[in-house]
């Protein structure tokens, strides 16, 4: 384990270098807090798989950059006490058999103990579906929603998307963009997108982004920190806006917000 923590540790040295944020922290990119949730590769035979998955889970307890772990098997076995993401329900009709629609994000939540899914775009297939709206909401287990690689991987999109219903049923969802090397997008793209596509209000899509750090795996007190962050520099944003508003116009704005606020 002591070799596995200092290959991390040059790992994360690189990073730092490659971002130019060693040396000092003037660029603006370098004040960005972010963690790493580990990757096991599931296509490997399942001894390989096990025995990845029980470093991983190790490693987490031990090195506090690192904040869950992704995968699907053995996950219940080897690591209640850390924090799950996976993907589930990142399937459609035509790529498997009906049947193989109505579980994945249910098992992923009861027997994975997710607490975040990545795309859960099956949402509709799923048995009792309203149930398990109901589970996730009190849990609760954030959806991580990603609109762009969803139309172009399973061509999932417009009113086809469950996105609005997540919503709707008071599941905490954030915006993802998945894998943004390959689709060539960056975050704003997704905000734009939730905002073009599904008449999301500026309301809406702060509750959205105050749920990135709320449903977080950053500690208690470093989340805490964060949204401190995110109000003070959300307020100072507002007043930047407000200011240049007329009269007329502010009142307008009030009356939108009061009546789009989420619940």
């Amino acid at each position: 384990m002591a070799g596995k923590r200092n290959d991390l540790a040059a790992a994360f040295g690189k990073i730092g270098a490659a971002l130019g944020c060693e040396a000092d922290n003037t660029q603006a990119g370098c004040g960005v807090t972010f963690r790493y949730i580990v990757q096991i590769y599931r296509d490997n035979p399942p001894d390989d798989v096990f025995v990845q998955t029980a470093t991983a889970a190790a490693l987490i307890r031990a090195e506090p950059r690192l904040v869950g772990l992704n995968l699907v098997e053995i996950i219940r076995f080897l690591a209640k006490d850390v924090p799950v993401a996976l993907h589930a329900g990142e399937l459609w009709l035509g790529l498997v058999p009906p049947p193989d629609l109505t579980f994945h994000i249910r098992q992923a939540v009861e027997i994975g103990g997710a607490r975040r899914i990545g795309d859960g775009v099956s949402l509709a297939f799923e048995r009792d579906a309203q149930g398990l709206l109901a589970d996730m909401r009190a849990r609760p287990v954030v959806v991580e929603i990603s609109l762009t690689s969803n139309d172009v991987i399973l061509g999932v999109r417009g009113k086809d998307h469950p996105f609005p219903v997540y919503l709707a049923a008071g599941v905490p969802v954030v915006l993802s963009t998945d894998d943004a090397g390959v689709s060539r997008i960056d975050l704003t793209n997704e905000y734009f997108r939730a905002a073009r596509d599904y008449g999301l209000g500026y309301a809406q899509l702060k509750a959205i982004a105050r749920n990135s750090l709320s449903y977080s795996f950053l500690a208690d007190n470093q989340k805490r920190d964060q949204l401190e962050r995110f109000e003070h520099r959300s307020a100072e944003f507002e007043h930047a806006v407000a200011s240049r508003q007329s009269p007329f116009s502010k009142a307008v704005a009030l009356i939108k917000a009061a009546v789009i606020a989420p619940p």
